[in-house]
Formats: C-alpha cells, structure tokens, sequence
C-alpha cells in the first residue's frame, strides 16, 4: 500500500504599513480648529525621528484636506482638524514612506451660525 503525503504551505504576508484602529472623537463641528486623538500600530514604521507620515481627510468627493500633526509616535498621534473644514463624511488616513493605512470613517459637521449645538 503506498500512501501519499501531501503538504500544503499557507503563507500569510505580513502586514508592514500602517494600520489605525480609533479616532477619538469620531467627528468634529467645523466652527473652530479641534484635535482628535488616532491609535493604531506602525504609524511611523518604527521611526518616529525620520518617518515621513502625511494624515489626511479623504471626502468621498475626491476631496483630500492634509491635516496638522500636533504629536507622533508609533502607537498614536494627535492631529488638528481647522475650523471651516469641509463638513461630510470622509475617512481618515495615514501615509508614512509611501504606505498607506487603512480609512477610518470621520466626520465633520457643520456648526450652526458658528456656534456648536
């Protein structure tokens, strides 16, 4: 009896780039220049002193605004979303080296005569 031995290898690529997981708040109002909080793993490829990171609001209009870095690190940074941004929903992206992130639903919200309800 002659028995076959097969073996399958399953390769998993690993996942280099950056990857977010929160925004905290999910959204602003547009009145007035607001700082959000981003966590998520390899936000500046482990070099936070020569990363080159861009973050960015992505509308589904094709409408790309790049935001202000306030603070940076490999697990979180801090980022200014400035008042009269435009309001919608959009997503919030990192790029570091050329590495895009995932998208991370955002909105911004349109502050009434600017004042915030």
């Amino acid at each position: 009896m002659k028995v076959a031995v097969v073996l399958l290898a399953a390769g998993c690529a690993q996942n280099t780039g950056p990857h977010l997981a929160s925004v905290t708040p999910s959204f602003v109002y547009n009145a007035t220049t607001m700082n959000v909080t981003i966590d998520g793993e390899r936000m500046c490829a482990g070099d936070c002193a020569h990363a080159a990171g861009e973050i960015a609001l992505e509308y589904d209009d094709g409408v790309v605004l790049q935001l202000s870095i306030v603070s940076f690190a490999d697990t979180s940074a801090q980022v200014a979303i400035p008042g009269g941004a435009p309001t919608g929903t959009c997503s919030i992206v990192l790029t570091v080296n050329g590495s895009s992130s995932n998208a991370l639903p955002f909105s911004v919200m349109r502050a009434t005569g600017g004042v915030l309800p």
